[in-house]
């Protein structure tokens, strides 16, 4: 077994050759200590798999360089690559499905049984430049043995492994005591909605996209991506929007492409005079939209007067312009209460489009 520090000069080349010669590597990231060894060697897993005591079928994550690199091994959807985009280098662990096809492979024993892998980009400098310079992933799972406890310093390591285990180690990578930060947040983008297994230090319990868009024409790609993933509930749900915008962010675009992604053959226009405008849905769907503009509701008298309840039937959608306003209104009666007979069947978005310049915009969208 070889210390060296993270600070040693020939660092990389130390490690690189561990791994090449498919050696086992601790090495620290922004949250605990890590196991590595390469992803892609069936001998090197197989050590990993004796080190953490561990029986083979239970999933270990890698971590990648990049987000390039992912995609050499794991399929990214539109969930993932949100991910990818916004919150990594990070601690994040995506789970996505593992390219059936691809020309790189990993090892057996790293993906889940059903072919699901997670991937993690460390948000540590060195970490990064040791994977760029190998070339492949390294897995990622924490350097403590199964059920010790989280190894934020070499000690927490060496003081609960059997002299087995210490033998099997090629390279520490000693970095002093780390940061006592929470476990990476994991998060499966493999179904049509994300779905946090693991809560960390970044929450992804309500969040399903952030992202900027240059032009109307992505805007509109986005909408009709958004769209897209909620179609097979509206078989059994309403899906109420609520717009958050300024005039002219293109809260109406927005609309307008959710309407041409579900069949509406209507041309969309702002309800802005008429308050509400009611749409059937094409593509054998017997649901409508509702598109409600609330920019000119000032008391809840009005908002009483527009009878909301009755559109928040399933196979709806109510996409409301201007929600802001009566938010707290809808919070009350539709969301919060316990006396709404549609809660069950109601999902509940809010969509914050931000005016970044005449051609940008940010755009937010979360669960409610």
């Amino acid at each position: 077994m070889q210390i060296v520090s993270v600070n040693d000069e020939n660092l990389i080349k130390k490690v690189v050759s561990v791994l090449s010669n498919s050696g086992l590597i601790i090495f620290p990231t922004e949250t605990c200590y890590g196991v590595g060894v390469d992803a892609t060697n069936e001998l090197s897993v197989s050590k990993l798999l004796e080190y953490k005591r561990r029986p083979e079928g239970k999933a270990i994550s890698v971590a990648v360089s990049d987000k390039e690199m992912a995609y050499r091994y794991v399929e990214l959807n539109d969930i993932a690559n949100n991910i990818y985009n916004n919150f990594l280098p990070g601690p994040v662990t995506v789970i996505s499905k593992l390219k059936l096809n691809g020309i790189d492979k990993i090892a057996k024993g790293i993906a889940s049984e059903n072919g699901n892998l997670g991937v993690r980009i460390p948000n540590y400098e060195k970490v990064i430049e040791i994977i760029k310079a190998y070339g492949k992933p390294i897995t990622a799972t924490s350097a403590n043995s199964s059920g010790a406890k989280t190894p934020y310093k070499i000690s927490d390591i060496l003081d609960n492994l059997s002299d087995k285990q210490r033998s099997l180690i090629d390279l520490i990578i000693d970095a002093n005591e780390l940061p006592h930060n929470p476990p990476s947040s994991v998060v499966d983008t493999t179904k049509d909605e994300m779905k946090t297994l693991r809560e960390g230090s970044v929450s992804f319990e309500k969040l399903i996209l952030e992202v900027e868009t240059e032009g109307e024409i992505e805007t509109r790609e986005i909408a009709s991506k958004f769209i897209a993933r909620f179609k097979s509930i509206l078989n059994t749900k309403c899906l109420l929007i609520l717009f958050n915008a300024s005039m002219g962010a293109g809260k109406t675009i927005f609309v307008k492409s959710i309407a041409e992604e579900l069949g509406v053959k209507d041309i969309v226009r702002s309800p802005t005079f008429n308050l509400i405008k009611q749409y059937n849905l094409g593509n054998e769907k017997n649901g409508k939209l509702i598109h409600i503009d609330a920019w000119r509701i000032e008391s809840e008298e009005e908002f009483e007067k527009l009878k909301i309840q009755e559109y928040l039937t399933q196979g709806n959608i109510v996409a409301i312009e201007w929600a802001g306003g009566v938010s707290s209104k809808i919070r009350e009666q539709y969301i919060n209460s316990k006396d709404n007979e549609n809660q069950k069947e109601l999902i509940v978005v809010g969509i914050d489009i931000e005016y970044l310049s005449e051609t940008k915009r940010k755009i937010v969208i979360t669960r409610i």
